[in-house]
């Protein structure tokens, strides 16, 4: 009995020890929703939203979670356009004000905390990756030798003097070396995630120009993402962090030519069957984040239902596989049930003016919504989309046209995306003459951005070509009532 009683007490604090609450404490300057996502089967998750809170009256709003080593938190602020993540360890205790400008953190490693954002997830660093594939384009053109790529790239991006500060964080400010060591390595995953995916590029996208690389260069490549890989090798811990895009470059490059394991249906997994040649404890992390994303963007690249047949058979306790069970019933209930008034318009359309010509279109006003599938904050504006159809429900012959700016190989996506989201309305696929006419009388010389939403008069008159987005349902309220009423 005493040998049984020392072993419970071992138990008892060796799981206090792996698991303890930490907190994160959000105030906000105005009304506001806050979006948790937290990880899935131990993998890092933005995806699947698992918590949802709300912020009144600048009230303190606290989510509290266990924490048995370290995860990384997704936090989603719709209202400010904003996320981050959040690094939390155990007994943590993080505050993260959100204001119009910006958001600040306090509490536990708060220096750390708020140079992950502002580095990492406020500004995103597209001008600096756009001249590192400046870099490996010179390359490709024969303008520079490849053993410059990557001390050229690294310069550029500026990995040194980023995982530098990290390491002396601890002693200039309140961030413990945990901390640190982990956003040094989330530093060096960011980093290069990106040069390996230029890397694995470099020999098609130079084959595809008719300039292909050498032998020597192409095994100096490998070598060359070997060695990435060497600095921190694969492994289950690694999916808990936010640059996961280092963790599927790798099985892309390794296994992405190898075909599918024999004993699996190729058929169920897509381009995601090299996730199988990962460890089975990586697989649901993997394997349920595509299922997630094939969920979000519809790429029609898995058999969903044969895919939550493989979940419930393979990983039965797996939380993707409750996930999944919901997500593709809901899915097939949403992609099976009719939606009223939707109706697709089959006349060769090539160029604006010609909508008002449409039998069912003429002598309306006609509100464009210029969208694709594969545009999330397309797909984000339809959550506005009730509020839209009241709004326009309340002026006299106005038509909505969702124009899809999808190609032809996408056209299972794009109607997809119309059952899933239950748009009513008028719906076509820009021919190219269409997207060339779009082009020339809406944006111009300007670069061609969706979403976009446009108003076209009875007689085919383009009276508005950029209207606020439904999100912003006061200003494009004003917009309408100030055009319409006034005609």
């Amino acid at each position: 009995m005493k040998i049984f009683y020392y072993i419970l007490l071992l138990l008892v604090s060796t799981t206090g020890a792996f698991a303890q609450k930490s907190t994160i404490t959000f105030t906000s300057d105005k009304d506001c929703e806050v979006f948790i996502y937290e990880p899935i089967d131990g993998g890092y998750n933005e995806k699947v939203l698992t918590k949802k809170l709300l912020i009144t009256d600048r009230q303190y709003v606290t989510y509290e979670t266990e924490v048995s080593s370290y995860m990384f938190i997704y936090c989603l602020f719709p209202q400010y356009q904003r996320y981050c993540d959040v690094l939390l360890f155990p007994n943590d205790s993080v505050e993260i004000h959100l204001t119009t400008e910006d958001l600040i953190f306090q509490g536990t490693n708060h220096n750390g905390q708020q140079y992950l954002y502002n580095n990492f997830k406020k500004n995103p660093d597209w001008e600096e990756y756009k001249k590192m594939q400046d870099v490996f384009t010179e390359y490709i053109e024969n303008k520079r030798e490849l053993c410059t790529v990557i001390p050229t790239a690294d310069e550029r991006r500026g990995i040194s003097t980023c995982i530098k500060f990290a390491e002396e964080l601890p002693f200039k400010t309140n961030t413990t070396i945990k901390f640190a060591n982990i956003l040094k390595k989330e530093i060096y995953m960011y980093f290069y995630s990106d040069i390996a995916a230029l890397l694995c590029l470099t020999p098609s996208i130079a084959y595809s120009q008719n300039n292909p690389i050498s032998h020597k260069d192409s095994i100096a490549i490998n070598q060359l993402i070997d060695s990435i890989y060497n600095e921190y090798p694969i492994s289950f811990e690694l999916m808990r962090y936010p640059s996961n895009i280092y963790v599927w470059k790798y099985f892309s490059h390794y296994y992405g030519d190898k075909g599918c394991p024999e004993e699996y249906d190729p058929e169920i997994f897509g381009p995601y069957k090299k996730y199988l040649f990962a460890p089975k404890e990586m697989q649901p992390a993997l394997l349920g984040h595509a299922c997630m994303v094939q969920l979000k963007y519809d790429t029609g690249e898995m058999n969903l239902n044969k895919l939550k047949k493989f979940f419930n058979d393979e990983f039965p306790n797996s939380e993707y596989t409750a996930i999944i069970n919901e997500q593709i019933k809901e899915e097939n209930d949403s992609l099976n049930s009719p939606v009223a008034n939707q109706y697709f318009i089959k006349e060769n359309i090539t160029s604006l003016t010609q909508l008002k010509d449409v039998q069912e279109l003429k002598g309306k006003f006609l509100y464009l919504d210029l969208w694709a599938s594969w545009c999330m904050p397309c797909r984000g504006e339809f959550n506005y989309r009730e509020q839209v159809d009241t709004l326009l429900n309340t002026y006299k012959d106005i038509a909505i046209i969702y124009i899809s700016l999808d190609q032809e190989k996408q056209e299972k996506a794009w109607r997809n995306c119309i059952k899933q989201y239950k748009l009513g309305g008028f719906h076509l696929r820009a021919s190219s003459e269409l997207r060339e006419n779009i082009q020339e009388q809406v944006y111009g010389t300007d670069v061609y951005e969706i979403p976009r939403y446009i108003l076209i008069s009875p007689t085919g008159k383009i009276l508005h070509k950029n209207l606020s987005r439904p999100s912003n349902y006061p200003k494009l309220k004003e917009e309408l009532d100030c055009i319409i009423n006034e005609l």
